[in-house]
């Protein structure tokens, strides 16, 4: 599961809908302080990167950290700032990580892939592969090559009828 995208004034309407006690001002202000700390890099104090929408109620802290729970259900994020974690997310390079906490995909240039935003071509579809686990990380791996490509191609392709 992943974020739902959420611009601040959407969101600010929905809030208030919701507690219609809250500073319209006050609320505005606290998702500014929020976006601008996660723009900063600042981290919740387990070393994720804060949720901004939360942050805005209970400080700088991870989705996790503020709800107990492993990932998001149709939870909201500021849409700019979910752009910022993709971006930067895939901006992350191998030679500035500790050895031991290396995961993921990395390109030939040691730029971490990001998974999330390679898109899945039509014929991974209809392949006995897809969503396979045991086939996941080669699939990904052979769409990122590709991902630049006018003509998909895949040597592991099987058909599943």
């Amino acid at each position: 599961m992943a974020f739902r995208g959420i611009s601040i004034s959407d969101y600010i309407v929905k809030h208030l809908k919701n507690n219609p006690k809250e500073n319209e001002e006050n609320l505005r202000n606290r998702l500014n302080k929020a976006i601008v700390d996660f723009e900063k890099g600042v981290k919740c104090d387990c070393g994720n990167e804060i949720w901004v929408i939360g942050s805005a109620s209970v400080g700088n802290k991870c989705f996790t950290c503020i709800t107990g729970e492993s990932e998001p259900s149709d939870d909201y994020e500021i849409s700019s700032v979910l752009h910022n974690k993709q971006t930067r997310r895939s901006s992350r390079n191998v030679e500035n990580r500790e050895s031991f906490k290396l995961n993921g995909i990395f390109d030939d240039k040691g730029n971490e892939v990001n998974i999330d935003i390679v898109p899945k071509p039509s014929l991974c579809i209809s392949c006995i592969n897809n969503d396979n686990p045991k086939e996941e990380l080669f699939c990904n791996m052979t769409r990122h090559d590709q991902k630049d490509e006018q003509e998909f191609k895949c040597f592991a392709y099987k058909k599943t009828w």
